[in-house]
């Protein structure tokens, strides 16, 4: 989008919500920090009153000329956006991600960018008169103002945002006056009975599905940070899933049946991947293992399940190949296809967000390419998985070739050519990707394996199984790419 990178740049860092690279992990990170390096026990859990239904237009547009969008023609595009309904499209389901339009969620944040900016000056972005840089020394220097600056530590995702300080006193007034800044600037209302001061001492705090409280710590009355999963949040999504795991019984064929489990399983995960942040997920998800898995089992009965150990199912076995619990499973084409436990779950520690990695800097792209060690794909694979089921259910490609074991692995094999055609080097997009079979002529059992699977563009491909070519047909190719091409035409031609 062409003004994210100029809004990115000014946004307040501790804003987590609909931004690339930052996910709910890092806004419970900070928070963990804030109780175990600054002690703050005191916090507002706050909430505002149906935000996307409530933002100001006329306010929102001044805030982007503000931040620096003053194209009349892109304020106008947006204005009439937001005529249109787009913030009210946006809701935010309870794993703190967007549902509707891809501009709204980035609007959220500018319309609250005054917000984070009033509330942090007074404390976290306050300039110092002696002009301390070093934190810890400007975190001293602040101490000094605290008979006029109200202490703080702010994290916001979303509509949802925390606040630490250092005593009731401090967060009852911090609430009455973000109460009042929000009714008097930002036409916003804070939710009364939503807005809680907790000291998390005693009780825990509830943030983004998390619970958030400080514990007793080895001797001389210290306290650490600890995060656990709101079981109700957890609860609610295994019900969820429990309703999509009864509908298995009613599908019309084999091939909606894929469909289907496949979609439940990428939910499972997705459950497991949000709360992976917690130290104690896997305790938290015990409850709901079992009664899950007899649900899964029960589903599709009918078909034949049986236990199978999950690195036995195919498409299991690729991201649980040392996993041997059993699964409900049922056997399509030869091969087990298992429904993925929620007893998967394993804590993986997060880490602080560094505030320098960003997709908008070569240095910020360097970082995440050190962090995750994966050059971001300019196109997602759900397409190719989607396309595929659609094809086998509407019998596109109804010769055996183009069975379940090809549309699975002709992701797997995109993402190991990490989305650029095996043979000139392009960058593939949906319209232009094909995925070749190397040699045609290995028997079924072998013939869609990754191993034998290429991802090329439409040109290349033509090329493949073109009878006869001359250098007209490969004289845009380097010299390099015209030997990868006459690999693969051995195997078709001979």
């Amino acid at each position: 989008m062409t003004i994210e990178p100029i809004l990115e740049a000014q946004f307040f860092q501790h804003s987590y919500g609909f931004r690339p690279y930052r996910d709910p992990k890092h806004a419970i990170e900070r928070c963990v920090f804030i109780c175990n390096r600054i002690g703050y026990n005191w916090v507002i859990e706050g909430d505002i009153k149906g935000f996307f239904d409530n933002v100001d237009h006329t306010i929102l547009i001044k805030q982007l000329w503000h931040m620096g969008i003053r194209d009349r023609r892109m304020l106008m595009i947006i204005k009439a956006m937001l005529k249109a309904g787009v913030m009210k499209e946006t809701k935010v389901n309870e794993m703190g991600t967007p549902q509707g339009g891809i501009i709204s969620p980035l609007l959220a944040n500018v319309y609250l960018h005054k917000l984070d900016q009033w509330i942090t000056r007074e404390w976290e972005e306050k300039r110092m008169r002696n002009g301390t840089t070093i934190r810890t020394a400007k975190f001293n220097s602040l101490r000094n103002y605290s008979t006029i600056t109200r202490p703080e530590f702010y994290v916001r995702y979303a509509d949802d945002w925390v606040l630490f300080t250092d005593s009731r006193e401090n967060a009852e007034k911090w609430k009455y006056r973000i109460k009042k800044y929000l009714k008097e600037n930002l036409k916003l209302e804070l939710s009364d009975d939503k807005t809680l001061i907790t000291n998390i001492k005693k009780k825990p705090m509830k943030f983004l599905g998390f619970k958030i409280r400080m514990l007793p710590h080895g001797k001389g009355g210290k306290y650490i940070g600890y995060v656990s999963a709101d079981k109700n949040k957890i609860k609610r999504k295994v019900e969820q899933l429990k309703k999509d795991l009864r509908k298995l019984k009613f599908c019309p064929d084999q091939e909606w049946l894929i469909t289907d489990i496949n979609l439940i399983n990428s939910k499972i995960r997705g459950v497991i991947n949000y709360y992976s942040s917690a130290p104690g997920i896997n305790m938290d998800v015990r409850e709901f293992k079992e009664s899950l898995k007899y649900t899964s089992y029960k589903a599709i009965k009918k078909y034949g399940a049986e236990w199978i150990p999950a690195n036995q199912c195919y498409n299991l076995a690729p991201l649980y190949p040392d996993r041997t619990e059993q699964v409900p499973a049922v056997k399509i084409k030869g091969k087990w296809l298992g429904i993925m436990s929620i007893g998967f779950a394993t804590w993986i520690k997060a880490s602080q967000k560094n505030q320098e990695e960003t997709p908008y800097t070569a240095e910020g792209r360097r970082i995440r390419l050190q962090n995750t060690g994966k050059k971001p794909l300019t196109v997602r694979t759900q397409w190719l998985l989607d396309s595929g089921y659609l094809n086998l259910i509407q019998g596109v490609k109804s010769s055996q070739l183009y069975n379940f074991e090809f549309f699975m692995n002709r992701c797997y094999a995109f993402n190991r050519d990490k989305g650029k055609c095996k043979i000139c080097g392009d960058i593939l997009q949906p319209f232009n990707t094909r995925t070749h079979h190397i040699n045609n002529k290995l028997p079924l059992n072998e013939i869609n394996k990754v191993s034998n699977l290429a991802s090329v563009c439409d040109k290349c491909h033509t090329l493949i199984h073109k009878k006869e070519i001359d250098q007209t047909d490969t004289r845009h190719l380097k010299a390099s790419a015209i030997k990868k091409l006459e690999k693969y035409r051995k195997y078709i031609h001979g």
